[in-house]
């Protein structure tokens, strides 16, 4: 039936494309939701005994949408800060507070009833190989973190292995300690870069869902096209101990399509 009811729950996919080209940016198929709200202002003619209002004009509307995905990708971040991810080594801050194995060539964290021990004889197994000179190397005694360092005087570092002088081996000598360097990643790693001059862009949305026919219970897809998105450069992560993962929310705005007054289209089909 053309002119059937219909209801709209389900979540949309959609993909964004680059406006000069035409080709793909990127393809959202994790999202929770997804709304557009379209608004306006009214202004009044009024008059008359009590001021009422006589007639009534609409102008500046407006639409936007707000999208939530529950899963973030490197495309996203991109997205986000408008500059490419870099992949290749970069400086890993490191504290370390427990021992650490290597398995299948991965350094893995033993955990928390492994605790990092300085030896009788001064001998510290560090996790990787540090970036900085051995005076550079911070060693706390554990019940000091972030207090008085350990004397490095006489210190040595061969690799991953740091021994202290006979002043560290004092303080130091058969405790637990945590030791602070760092050290330079494999070539994998993926540096996303959020600065003060680059923005996000503005793309073609067109989302994908269904939309359920109230006549014969079906479902009928249901086409949103956009023809202008200015992306949200806005980027909240929440990392919290307890409650549902973070979801990362973009709320865009719609822009007019160029010479024409289409803002959003709504296809049922």
């Amino acid at each position: 039936m053309a002119n059937g009811k219909f209801g709209a729950k389900e979540v949309l996919d959609a993909v964004l494309y680059d406006m000069a080209t035409g080709k793909p940016v990127i393809r959202f198929d994790t999202l929770k939701t997804s709304e557009i709200a379209v608004t306006t202002e009214k202004v009044y003619a009024r008059g008359g005994r009590g001021n009422s209002k006589l007639l009534t004009w609409e102008i500046n509307k407006e639409a936007t949408m707000k999208i939530e995905d529950a899963l973030l990708s490197p495309k996203s971040l991109e997205l986000v800060s408008g500059l490419a991810r870099k992949t290749g080594t970069k400086s890993i801050q490191m504290c370390q507070k427990t021992e650490w194995d290597v398995v299948d060539g991965i350094a893995k964290d033993k955990g928390g009833s492994h605790l990092l021990t300085c030896s009788s004889d001064g001998a510290i197994n560090l996790a990787f190989k540090p970036n900085e000179e051995v005076s550079n190397i911070l060693v706390y005694l554990a019940d000091d973190d972030c207090g008085t360092p350990v004397d490095m005087t006489g210190a040595t570092l061969s690799e991953k292995v740091l021994t202290l002088g006979s002043g560290g081996i004092a303080a130091a000598g058969g405790k637990r300690v945590i030791v602070y360097y760092s050290y330079m990643s494999s070539d994998t790693a993926e540096t996303y870069v959020i600065d003060s001059e680059n923005f996000s862009g503005t793309y073609k949305l067109v989302g994908d869902t269904v939309v359920r026919n109230a006549s014969t219970g079906k479902d009928e897809s249901f086409q949103i096209v956009i023809p202008s998105l200015k992306w949200s450069s806005g980027l909240t992560l929440s990392f919290a101990a307890e409650g549902d993962p973070s979801v990362q929310t973009f709320e865009c705005e719609v822009q007019r399509e160029a010479d024409s007054p289409v803002m959003i289209e709504m296809i049922k089909y």
